[in-house]
């Protein structure tokens, strides 16, 4: 099935990426940076690690030639920035995801970062979609029982009970997935663009913050159809700071990525990602927002429409993103999750209309698919 949504994803963006005049994109910046934005201080930097051009974020070098992080111990994988192991003995297949991702992290880059005016953040949650439209469309019959709702998110989110940050707080929380084609709605043609992110994370169902990192994929279309364009980024985010885009690692439609995010303190979190059609890699540290803690309560796998100016996007009709290998672990790898044990969510428009669900395929499999209609 993944070779056939990535022929999809290849055919449609050799098919639709247009390009803007320079003065067109002067004119539609999808994000200014923010300037003068509070930080909690920076962890103390060990001697590879090297602060980046955004305050707080680092990145750490690569490892030195000969390095295996397959059999290299706990404390050499931190230290060359390399994420946490799962447990080869009780998590065999979580294992296996993580050793392909470090067996592809051929070269690791160096990232320039763009600080955006793009915001992902917790969940809004909603009471229930409309029934009418349930009804109506037959993809929708059948939604398991216990689906939640949400104005801005769609996918899985499992819960672990903490209340504050400890040993009940998720670790880290890992999956791959498959770079979607952006466009706008099926007919559509909204003068501006259209905006859609996927991702993983820790908090946001439940709690103010979210750790989390992913791709957007967003799309931009005016002039009655006659100017068109997409645009494609890697990010992290520790909400309530927004967006941050990892320049230097590139993606485009049909890219498999491999995406990790984890944390070493309350106010300290890194993320992890690796692009397997080209064998690069990325890591990057950075600390949460001033007055702001992890909790660890929930981790989640999400296809998000973000906020711009205050208010949703308009989501982007990405068609179908699968996730896979999706899991998490609490603190001291004490319980394994994933997405068995998750609550579904769907996205709703402000009518209650579904625009955006998941699709149950395994333990640690699903499809997001798009409904076509985005506002």
């Amino acid at each position: 099935m993944l070779n056939r949504i990535r022929h999809f994803a290849s055919t449609l963006a050799g098919e639709g990426a247009k390009s803007l005049t320079s003065t067109l994109t002067a004119a539609v910046l999808l994000a200014a940076p923010l300037a003068g934005v509070a930080q909690n201080t920076p962890h103390r930097l060990q001697p590879n690690e090297h602060a980046l051009n955004l305050p707080g974020a680092t990145t750490i070098e690569a490892p030195p030639a000969g390095f295996d992080a397959l059999t290299a111990s706990d404390e050499e994988l931190a230290y060359h920035g390399f994420p946490p192991r799962p447990n080869q003995n009780t998590e065999p297949k979580a294992y296996a995801t993580w050793a392909k991702a470090m067996q592809h992290s051929l070269k690791r880059i160096v990232p320039k970062l763009e600080q955006t005016a793009i915001f992902h953040g917790p969940a809004k949650q909603a009471k229930a979609a409309n029934a009418a439209s349930l009804a109506n469309d037959l993809s929708l019959a059948n939604q398991p029982s216990n689906t939640s709702y949400s104005y801005n998110w769609s996918g899985y989110v499992d819960f672990s009970g903490a209340t504050s940050y400890g040993s009940r707080s998720y670790y880290f929380v890992v999956n791959d997935l498959t770079v979607p084609v952006a466009e706008q709605a099926f007919g559509a043609c909204t003068n501006g663009w259209d905006y859609g992110s996927a991702w993983n994370g820790i908090d946001g169902w439940g709690s103010p913050d979210v750790l989390q990192a992913g791709i957007e994929f967003d799309a931009y279309c005016a002039l009655g159809g006659a100017v068109r364009s997409t645009y494609y980024s890697a990010w992290y985010e520790w909400y309530p700071y927004s967006e941050v885009r990892i320049g230097g690692f590139p993606i485009v439609p049909g890219d498999d990525l491999f995406v990790e995010v984890w944390h070493t303190s309350a106010t300290q979190g890194y993320a992890y990602l690796v692009n397997y059609n080209n064998n690069q890699s990325v890591v990057v540290g950075f600390t949460a927002p001033a007055g702001t803690r992890l909790v660890g309560n929930s981790a989640e796998w999400v296809v998000e429409r973000p906020s711009v100016g205050g208010s949703l996007t308009n989501l982007t009709n990405y068609i179908m993103d699968p996730f896979w290998d999706a899991y998490a672990y609490t603190a001291g790898y004490a319980v394994f999750y994933d997405i068995d044990e998750a609550t579904p969510v769907d996205m709703m428009d402000n009518y209650g209309k579904v625009i955006s669900y998941p699709e149950y395929l395994g333990l640690e499999t699903f499809v997001m698919h798009d409904t076509g209609s985005a506002w």
